[in-house]
């Protein structure tokens, strides 16, 4: 992996990363972004007895810069997320109301027309999808129709604000169907994919300061846990007791 001491930017850097090298994450982000600290602070420490076998020192402040890069790129992720959170949130409440009113227009519609074969001919065709697209097309299609029979539903006394309405939530409705999909999708997106880039490449140079760790300190028990993942050695705990409690 080439360093930062590049004229490079750490996300020409990042994208040079093989598509098959890139992980997802296995522990939390904050947790990954804490332990690469600890990590450069026991590594400073421990400068001397690394570089003797083999490690550029460079590497350890290089934590510090990976590690930022990678804050940065989540909290871009989140806030895509979260917005596209937000959108799914509005269009369920869109849909809830939609759903609610193609009901009503439907019932209203058959029975205002009710002797007209032709008209339920066209009714029954708008109503045969069943998606999210389909809901939103319907809302604009109901508005449509109902424009066409004005007799007949003046005849049942119409609410023909329930046709204004409909025409409103197609448009709504239509503007969020390609951001609740993108949502959905949500592993996709661009921040999701350059956060996992920027943490595949903290998490390089974190498993390979732990490997000359773990290497100059053989025979160390103690030091061979300060160059290992304090959350994941806990987790394999709790998962181990876990374990025995239901034996």
């Amino acid at each position: 992996m080439t360093d930062t001491t590049t004229t490079k930017s750490l996300e020409e850097l990042v994208m040079e990363i093989p598509v098959e090298q890139i992980v997802q994450p296995t522990i939390p982000i904050k947790v990954a972004i804490r332990e690469a600290g600890n990590l450069q602070r026991d590594a400073t420490e421990d400068k001397e007895a690394l570089i003797a076998k083999g490690l550029a020192p460079e590497k350890i402040e290089e934590l510090a810069i990976r590690a930022d890069f990678l804050s940065d790129k989540q909290t871009l992720w989140i806030r895509k997320y979260e917005t596209s959170t937000n959108n799914t949130k509005e269009w369920e409440a869109l849909e809830e109301e939609a759903s609610k009113l193609q009901r009503e227009l439907k019932h209203d519609f058959q029975f205002a027309l009710r002797n007209n074969k032709e008209a339920l001919r066209k009714l029954k065709n708008i109503t045969k999808g069943n998606d999210s697209a389909d809901l939103a097309q319907d809302m604009g299609d109901y508005a449509g129709f109902g424009l066409d029979y004005p007799e007949e539903l003046g005849a049942i006394n119409f609410d023909n604000n329930k046709l204004t309405r409909a025409d409103e939530l197609s448009h709504k409705l239509n503007n969020l169907v390609r951001v609740v999909d993108g949502a959905h999708r949500s592993k996709k997106h661009p921040e999701k994919q350059m956060r996992d880039r920027a943490y595949t490449y903290l998490k390089l140079l974190v498993d390979d300061i732990r490997a000359y760790g773990k290497y100059a300190f053989w025979d160390d028990e103690e030091m061979q846990k300060r160059y290992s993942s304090e959350y994941q050695r806990r987790k394999y705990q709790k998962n181990k007791e876990d374990e025995n409690e239901n034996i």
